[in-house]
């Protein structure tokens, strides 16, 4: 009985030293906190700056810049999901990192969205990172009016004259969209004159093109036809007449005077010799160098004519165009007297850049109550040896 005892005491006292020691060794093992789980809540945060909210039915694709806020991680990935705005159906989906800067979507197929509008997201996992509605918008784009001109903003001229060199083309337009590539083509019995191409840079507005041959040359007499194209549409089609003076309008008869009318001097019209491009003007008001190709180390070009019977204070305004695009518009006023004189403008570089740009110019210039002068000139651009 008392061994009994003995041997069930030993076994206790061994159970309690195998639990204590348990309890130490417990006690120095090292604990380790559990891996972060990535949730919604630490996820980071996406903007898209800037974000365009319509688009032109054109477009083929869309372009975003996502903003990030917050950390994340070096092999992470988003995915990007187009969908129409109230339709599930998945139209495109890609990946997108901080590394690739924009997140450029491309509609499906390279083909143009129905209008409607339509709603791109960006998650990571099940985490929404950004959202960003859109619409893209029905063409409504018209062409109000049409008219050529001898000036870019002188009055319009229902044909061109014999012998000009060139002319402007104004289009007004309203309901466009932003960004809108367009070109402009006019044809002489097919054979191609002038091109022109551009975005426009308002939804509304007008737009005033030159056209001329490369070489300078005079406009051939007969029948011209001017197309404007929109996103591969033709939005204008039209024809002129080059070569047939417009019919004059006559005066009705002057009433027959009751008394002797009193005569005042009538002054005589402002007479002006075809506008001369040169390198210089002479301390006479002479072009120096007048030609009409310059070369590229052109620092400064002079545009002018020589008129008689030119009023004390006469206004001019002039307008250039290097390539078709206009590089400078200027006004001023004659300060000569004794009714004749140079009345002239200029181009020149800036310090940063002294030499000219390489080119054709075009140079309108318009003496007040007088038709305007144009002329064309070429200025060589450098061809690196």
């Amino acid at each position: 009985m008392g061994s009994r005892y003995q041997n069930d005491l030993v076994n206790s006292v061994f159970v309690v030293l195998a639990c204590i020691l348990a309890g130490m060794l417990a006690a120095c093992t090292p604990i380790f906190d559990a891996p972060p789980v990535r949730t919604s809540s630490g996820s980071p945060r996406v903007t898209f700056a800037g974000a365009p909210a319509n688009v032109c039915q054109a477009a083929t694709q869309i372009r975003f810049t996502p903003e990030v806020a917050g950390p994340w991680a070096d092999d992470a990935t988003a995915q990007w999901t187009l969908r129409a705005a109230e339709d599930a159906t998945v139209l495109g989906q890609g990946e997108w990192r901080p590394d690739m800067k924009e997140l450029l979507v491309a509609f499906p197929n390279g083909a143009a969205l129905a209008p409607g509008r339509y709603r791109l997201t960006l998650r990571m996992g099940d985490a929404l990172l950004a959202e960003q509605t859109f619409t893209v918008n029905a063409d409504s784009t018209a062409i109000t009016a049409f008219a050529l001109a001898m000036a870019p903003t002188g009055p319009s001229v229902p044909q061109l004259a014999t012998g000009v060199q060139h002319f402007y083309l104004r289009y007004t337009y309203a309901d466009a969209c932003l960004g809108t590539p367009y070109w402009i083509t006019v044809r002489h019995n097919d054979a191609l004159v002038c091109t022109y191409s551009a975005t426009l840079s308002q939804a509304a507005g007008v737009e005033t093109v030159p056209c001329y041959r490369k070489d300078g040359a005079v406009l051939e007499d007969g029948g011209y036809t001017v197309e404007l194209t929109m996103m591969g549409r033709v939005y204008h089609h039209d024809a002129f007449q080059v070569g047939v003076a417009p019919t004059p309008t006559p005066l009705p008869p002057a009433p027959t005077p009751t008394v002797a009318p009193i005569v005042t001097p009538t002054p005589l019209p402002v007479v002006c010799a075809p506008l001369f491009a040169a390198a210089g003007l002479t301390p006479d008001g002479e072009p120096f160098l007048p030609r009409d190709r310059f070369e590229w180390y052109s620092q400064v070009i002079y545009v002018g004519t020589q008129c008689v019977n030119l009023p004390a204070a006469a206004s001019w305004e002039s307008a250039w165009y290097r390539n078709g695009r206009r590089v400078r518009e200027a006004q001023g006023v004659w300060d000569g007297s004794g009714g004749v004189g140079t009345v002239w403008d200029s181009i020149t570089g800036i310090p940063s850049a002294p030499f000219l740009l390489g080119g054709t110019y075009t140079v309108s210039l318009t003496l007040e109550g007088c038709a305007p002068l144009t002329t064309t000139f070429r200025l060589i651009p450098y061809i690196k040896p």
